[in-house]
């Protein structure tokens, strides 16, 4: 009975700690800073909200990780801002197609190559008109058990692992001449982020930015390219 009540007394203390950290995470995105150069091409850019083609589909099966034999619970998540809860963090304000639209059109504007890059719900007003699709923000995450249910916490107190977590980020896009309907430039870009946590450091589950950031990057370097006289 005494371990019984332990277990129970961890386990609480577990999910006192998980719900301590579990805070809102908020959208926040820094582009880098502006460029004053002549434009590669002397164009304005509207960049519209993303096309949002993720799978509409949620699974939350944490609960599982108390089963015997069962080495761990876990959420998939296709669209994790859609959860009150995650892995380590509570609500995620976060709304992709017009964040990451907002950022992308922050980062393009300030790279300097065409005469201007703005956000707009209307893609006409611009010279060109840059379209995205965010493909996937799928999210995973677990939290470890080793197969011995409740006891498994008492591993995380000793220094084992608690869990793991996994953010994926996938955006197509096209440059389009809306004159024309003619293709400018396109391109399909992936990013990924796992890691492993530990109960007394869970860290941040929310790396949509950063995985945004790195993208960006990438972006701006083909359209530099493409563009470059």
């Amino acid at each position: 009975m005494k371990k019984i009540l332990m277990l129970l007394i961890l386990s609480i203390f577990a999910a006192l700690i998980f719900s301590g950290c579990a805070q809102q995470r908020v959208w926040s995105y820094k582009a880098d800073p502006y460029v004053r150069t002549e434009p590669l091409v002397n164009k304005s850019v509207a960049v519209p909200p993303l096309a949002d083609n993720r799978i509409n589909e949620n699974h939350n099966l944490v609960g599982l990780m108390y089963i015997p034999i069962i080495p761990y619970g876990w959420m998939n998540l296709n669209t994790p801002e859609g959860g009150q809860q995650h892995i380590s963090s509570g609500l995620w304000l976060f709304k992709p197609p017009e964040d990451l639209a907002k950022a992308v059109a922050e980062e393009i504007n300030n790279s300097g190559i065409f005469k201007e890059a703005f956000f707009t719900n209307r893609a006409s007003e611009g010279e060109l008109s840059l379209k995205g699709n965010v493909k996937s923000t799928f999210y995973n995450g677990k939290l470890l058990s080793y197969c011995i249910s409740f006891a498994g916490v008492y591993l995380w107190f000793i220094g084992l692992p608690a869990g793991t977590y996994e953010n994926n980020l996938e955006i197509s896009f096209e440059l389009v001449e809306p004159s024309t309907g003619k293709v400018l430039w396109n391109g399909t870009y992936k990013k990924d982020y796992s890691k492993v946590f530990w109960i007394y450091a869970p860290g941040a589950d929310f790396r949509y930015d950063q995985l945004l950031k790195e993208i960006m990057k990438d972006v701006i370097q083909s359209l530099k390219s493409k563009f470059a006289k």
